[in-house]
């Protein structure tokens, strides 16, 4: 079992993706105490849609602007995992799970989860929430990751297509995405198909931290699947 200590967010804004988290991070770990190089796995989410810039391998780059790890290899150096998962708009839930499989088999204190997108140009236009977000989790924790669970019967089989036009890349659909629109029904949060992966987790753990007992988070992908993390929050 893993459990988040402690979380922060921020609009992007003129910043980069990077610096904006690097900048969360540092702030997490001196106002809660925790000594950075005690992380040792770093997962990275982003939501896909059309157009974003999608870096394969973004954990790494925030693993060396943190510089956690970063000490020429030896026999007594640090490992340090980091990597990027994607999966849609249920994303955050995967990054999630990999770290609560993963931390508990390591020697190391702590996991850093982060969730963000980037507009790539200016070209692009979007309507979307560019937000970073940040959590340090641990094998204990006041916001507890108990299960997970995931229905893909009502998966279908949207695709798109990309079309070059002028300098920026159009998106088009063979069938239509499902939207689902943002509710909470008592303990049951569910997420607006049309967020980012950074607004995702910041909503989601703002109105957990509200909450005490066992809570379910709720994302549909946009092509019916339908993902859900169960957690208990040890409110005070």
């Amino acid at each position: 079992m893993v459990g988040v200590v402690a979380y922060g967010f921020g609009p992007i804004k003129k910043k980069s993706l990077v610096n904006s988290l690097k900048h969360i991070t540092r702030r997490l770990c001196r106002d809660h105490g925790i000594n950075m190089q005690d992380i040792g796995l770093i997962v990275h989410t982003g939501t896909y849609r059309q157009n974003f810039r999608q870096e394969p391998a973004f954990a790494t780059h925030l693993q060396q602007a943190l510089n956690i790890g970063c000490e020429d290899i030896g026999p007594t150096s640090k490992h340090v995992f980091s990597f990027d998962v994607l999966d849609g708009t249920c994303g955050p839930h995967h990054a999630l799970e990999t770290i609560a499989d993963l931390l508990p088999t390591m020697a190391c204190k702590y996991a850093l989860f982060t969730a963000g997108d980037q507009r790539p140009n200016k070209e692009t236009e979007w309507n979307h929430n560019p937000i970073s977000f940040a959590a340090i989790l641990s094998e204990d924790g006041p916001i507890q990751l108990l299960d997970s669970s995931h229905d893909y019967t009502q998966q279908n089989d949207f695709t798109s297509t990309a079309i070059l036009k002028k300098k920026y890349h159009s998106e088009v659909l063979r069938s239509e995405p499902q939207r689902t629109e943002h509710r909470i029904e008592d303990d049951l949060f569910v997420a607006s198909s049309e967020w980012l992966s950074g607004e995702q987790a910041s909503r989601f753990f703002e109105w957990a931290t509200s909450k005490n007992g066992i809570i379910t988070h709720r994302i549909n992908n946009q092509n019916g699947r339908v993902s859900e993390l169960r957690w208990r929050v040890n409110g005070e």
